[in-house]
């Protein structure tokens, strides 16, 4: 089957998680806490396709309004590909990118907006993250690995987009260092005309015109 992420055609099958598929193909999605079900930034937009994807859980139900869940909004990290077909999605970071671009305008109520429905569902959040923590489903060492992984992540895909700007065909230009010599060889009394005797001669520079011997030139 296939997932449409940003716009952008991958495969994927059934049982992956949405952020696995946007991960794996290097997909423009928000992972901080690793795929953990805490940080909420993998935040997607099902614009197609939903009755593909598994039910609403209950930790996605402490974390999203009845507002997001009407707009088709799921969490990444705790949906996944149950049935065949084709699903077409919106991650949250591009959707502000976008608007960064395009709409700047738009940009603080779309804020505005998601921060308080997120504000709405926060006490609720947090009872879900403090029972899954007493109730042993969620290592804090195994956090804060899946953390520094998705930070390395990040890095990477900054890395690939520096590079996919820069056109790494072009050669730079190079340069060679030239000297000049001031000193005056003379031979038989001649000026020009070095002590083997050579035949050219050069012409007489200015003083202001001079460089210090073996200065580089560039």
């Amino acid at each position: 089957m296939f997932v449409y992420i940003n716009d952008k055609k991958f495969e994927a099958k059934t049982g992956e998680r949405l952020i696995d598929i946007a991960r794996n193909n290097h997909a423009h999605i928000g992972y901080f806490c690793g795929g953990n079900g805490i940080c909420q930034t993998c935040y997607v937009k099902v614009t197609e396709g939903m009755h593909l994807l598994s039910p609403l859980n209950d930790r996605e139900k402490a974390m999203l309004s009845d507002s997001l869940i009407k707009e088709g909004i799921r969490v990444a990290c705790l949906t996944t590909l149950d049935k065949l077909g084709t699903v077409k999605l919106l991650t949250t970071v591009e959707e502000v990118k976008k608007k960064l671009e395009e709409k700047p305008l738009e940009l603080v109520p779309y804020q505005a907006k998601m921060g308080w429905e997120s504000l709405i569902k926060f006490p609720e959040t947090i009872v879900m993250q403090a029972r899954r923590f007493s109730e042993g489903k969620l290592d804090a060492w195994q956090l804060v690995t899946d953390i520094a992984g998705a930070i390395a992540g990040a890095f990477e895909l900054v890395g690939m987009a520096i590079q996919g700007t820069l056109d790494w065909k072009v050669k730079p230009k190079t340069f060679t260092r030239e000297y000049a010599d001031t000193s005056e060889h003379r031979s038989n009394g001649k000026k020009g005309q070095t002590a083997e005797g050579a035949h050219k001669t050069s012409p007489e520079i200015h003083e202001s015109l001079k460089l210090q011997k073996h200065a580089p030139v560039n």
